[in-house]
């Protein structure tokens, strides 16, 4: 059984980064400019372990991981929001749109590429000027994401020099407070208790939008959720409530364009976590595989991604290796807006849209319920005359 939920903060909310942040670590702490869906999953699960469950036991753990958490997207005018695709490189002076796609090397030329069957990920030729690549929104609404998506070659693509809502919206504002820790006794500042955090304040016009995911039917306590509750760093508060919604779907027009596809474009929504660090780990030593809950065969032929970010935090539950609590292993995270672009080997890839539209393609079936790596689905082409 499925949901959908609307996740308002009453305040501007913490998400820290993994740089260390306390007594004797650093006096600043740092921000991300997105919370991660691991923040969304722990606040949710804890949100529904006390209403379901009379205590946090072994087995209603257990439980509440198997709950499948979607998230967080940005929600405004009643839309879906996505980070902006990383295959589109914006030139401000003149203002133009140029796409990044693989193209095949000419005669003499060469590269480093981790291995032989990928190829360069390069801008048009018609791009052949130099210059400084510029901004582009944040993030795109629904509507906007599904034309890029289906412009195979990304050409004649419309994009403004400002987030112009419905259409786009700007990442959030940073909210930095300073905080000082004063003496009962003299009233004055203690010493080394000065430091300063950093939160993102959301306009009033923009939610989180959350999808949950019951194995059996939905919960009496539920399905009639509308209740405040803390969402990310010093327990600030935030609204959890129950929405309908269809924006979850795949669009009609994806679905159609992607039937027999022979290239496939895969688009991260939120970050994503691989076993190969960038490279899913469903794909073999030929870099060919499938999705997870997918029969569709791919080939990779090239990838756009932004540096690794790391993911940790503080787990509650005993580690494997210390069997207490303790700080959870640095992972890797492939960023969100990723693309991967893919030849169809095998299969019809309408279905990829079908089934696994703003579905997880992460390898491990915890990552997947957690909410990491989130895909939508689109088409690409090689550049003219490449």
């Amino acid at each position: 059984m499925t949901c959908f939920l609307i996740v308002t903060p009453r305040d501007s909310m913490i998400a820290r980064d993994g740089r260390p942040f306390g007594v004797g670590q650093g006096h600043r702490m740092k921000s991300l400019d997105w919370p991660y869906p691991s923040v969304l999953a722990g606040s949710l699960r804890t949100l529904l372990g006390k209403r379901l469950f009379p205590g946090f036991g072994a087995a209603a753990v257990a439980a509440l991981k198997q709950v499948g958490i979607a998230g967080p997207l940005p929600f405004s005018h009643e839309r879906l929001y996505f980070p902006a695709p990383k295959d589109l490189v914006v030139r401000d002076h003149p203002r133009a749109c140029f796409a990044l796609r693989p193209s095949a090397l000419g005669e003499g030329e060469g590269c480093d590429l981790p291995h032989p069957a990928l190829l360069p990920v390069m801008l048009p030729p018609t791009a052949d000027e130099d210059f400084k690549p510029g901004k582009a929104p944040a993030f795109w609404c629904s509507e906007r994401m599904t034309e890029w998506l289906l412009n195979a070659a990304g050409a004649a693509f419309p994009l403004p020099e400002q987030p112009e809502p419905p259409s786009f919206l700007g990442a959030p504002e940073k909210d930095e407070r300073m905080h000082v820790a004063i003496e009962f006794a003299t009233g004055a500042a203690e010493e080394g208790l000065l430091y300063k955090t950093v939160g993102l304040a959301l306009p009033c016009h923009i939610a989180f939008a959350a999808r949950l995911d019951f194995q059996n039917e939905l919960p009496p306590e539920v399905a009639k959720l509308d209740a405040f509750h803390t969402f990310g760093g010093e327990r600030r508060l935030a609204r959890f409530s129950l929405h309908s919604t269809k924006e979850w779907n795949c669009p009609a027009p994806v679905a159609a364009a992607l039937e027999n596809a022979p290239h496939v474009r895969l688009m991260l929504a939120t970050p994503a976590i691989f076993s190969g660090g960038w490279k899913p780990g469903w794909l073999n030593e030929r870099l060919e595989g499938s999705p997870p809950g997918s029969g569709v065969a791919l080939r990779l032929r090239g990838a756009c991604l932004d540096r690794w970010r790391p993911i940790s935090g503080w787990s509650l539950e005993p580690l494997p290796d210390s069997r207490k609590p303790g700080p959870k292993p640095v992972r890797r995270l492939v960023p969100a807006g990723g693309v991967y672009f893919f030849e169809t080997l095998a299969g019809d890839p309408a279905g990829l849209a079908r089934n696994l539209w703003l579905r997880s393609v992460c390898d491990d079936p915890q990552d997947r319920r957690d909410g990491f790596g989130l895909a939508l689905w689109g088409l690409w082409d090689h550049h003219p005359g490449k």
